[in-house]
């Protein structure tokens, strides 16, 4: 009798999971939901905040046999309000069904509104929507930011897109991507950073330098150039592919050094009252260009020398002329140097930490750059590799 007692109440809760499998009964199509993969936030004409959604149209991805071959995977909806809160919902008003933030990934702020406003205050929906992930990616818009969301190219995603470049890491010339919860730590402590600046050429998204964001203000307040985000990356030791010109004489034919591993060390030293850092950068790569092989063969050790040095001279002017714009003409600290004093020497850091951008700016920073060249590539004697 217990046998058989056993064999119903197994039999039963198999029944009972059969019901369970064939579906949620509070589900809802895909088809039926705005699914938002980007927004662009922006200063409309009227002085009002504009936001723009990036839905994804399920039909019409990946369908190879689709009846409308060039219709766009996405539609960008936009309205104006004086806050994203009441603009979510007059968005409602012109799409059927509900909007879903669970997939969102990359936000783009125009910089017209982020010098006006507050960061923190433009992004305080994201951080409180249970929807939106903290690993949605904030960017910063040269021009309008919904120009951003669009491109000519078929089958393409545009926010999608934006989060692919950003997370390859080729170059030194992109910022390492920050994130909506990342953004929260910063503007708390109040602590001055950068975001990646994205421009509109022939209307397609190119990453195009850097947003200065002051930490007192959490505003915008300038940019950097590509140029000057490679000396950030030497300087962070954040950079983990990319190239550097190896040749300083305009006599010299091109020649590149290939990055294969960067590292950087800040050392504070507290002497008194006064501040410095020394700053040590290392790296190790190989020759990826170099145009006089005949003359000055790449593998022998007289040429290798020359090249690292000249890399390392390229280098050194990077960073001090990023030092030199991030300390003279905004009075930010954007490297992080004001965390590595913080760890070191906790006591001066409390007597500096509410008015660190500006101590920062008048502080002496020295650099040692050494670059190894291990590899020269495909080109060379193997007696000498």
């Amino acid at each position: 009798m217990k046998k058989c007692n056993l064999t119903f109440k197994y039999l039963l809760l198999s029944i009972l999971f059969i019901f369970l499998l064939t579906g949620c009964w509070s589900s809802r199509s895909i088809e039926d939901l705005n699914i938002v993969v980007g927004s662009a936030v922006d200063k409309s004409k009227d002085g009002k905040i504009k936001s723009t959604l990036q839905y994804v149209i399920p039909e019409a991805i990946g369908n190879a046999n689709s009846k409308s071959p060039q219709q766009k995977p996405y539609i960008n909806v936009a309205a104006s309000g004086i806050s994203l809160e009441p603009i979510g919902w007059e968005t409602t008003l012109k799409r059927e069904g509900p909007i879903s933030g669970a997939h969102q990934k990359a936000t783009v702020i125009g910089q017209n509104l982020v010098r006006e406003v507050p960061l923190r205050e433009i992004t305080d929906l994201f951080f409180r929507d249970i929807d939106i992930r903290g690993s949605t990616i904030i960017f910063i818009s040269k021009g309008e930011a919904a120009q951003t969301l669009e491109t000519k190219e078929a089958g393409v995603i545009p926010a999608i897109r934006l989060v692919q470049i950003a997370e390859q890491e080729l170059t030194t010339r992109t910022l390492r991507h920050i994130s909506l919860m990342k953004i929260w730590g910063k503007s708390n402590s109040q602590t001055s950073f950068l975001l990646q600046l994205i421009d509109v050429k022939k209307g397609e998204p190119e990453f195009n330098g850097a947003a200065v964001i002051q930490g007192k203000t959490n505003k915008m307040i300038g940019t950097l150039n590509k140029e000057e985000v490679e000396g950030i990356n030497w300087i962070t030791g954040e950079g983990k592919s990319g190239a550097v010109k190896a040749f300083q004489k305009k006599s010299d034919k091109p020649t590149y050094y290939q990055i294969s591993s960067m590292k950087s060390k800040i050392k504070p030293h507290v002497t008194g009252k006064n501040i410095s850092f020394e700053v040590k950068i290392e790296s190790e790569g190989r020759i990826a260009e170099y145009w006089n092989p005949h003359f000055k063969p790449a593998f022998k050790n007289k040429t290798l020398k020359h090249i690292e040095k000249a890399a390392e001279k390229e280098v050194l002017y990077l960073v001090e002329n990023t030092t030199e714009k991030i300390q003279k003409k905004y009075q930010v600290d954007v490297a992080g140097f004001g965390n590595e004093l913080r760890i070191k020497y906790p006591d001066v850091w409390k007597k500096v930490k509410n008015n660190w951008d500006e101590e920062f700016s008048k502080v002496p920073i020295s650099y040692d750059i050494n670059i190894t060249i291990k590899d020269y590539g495909m080109i060379g004697s193997n007696k000498n590799k």
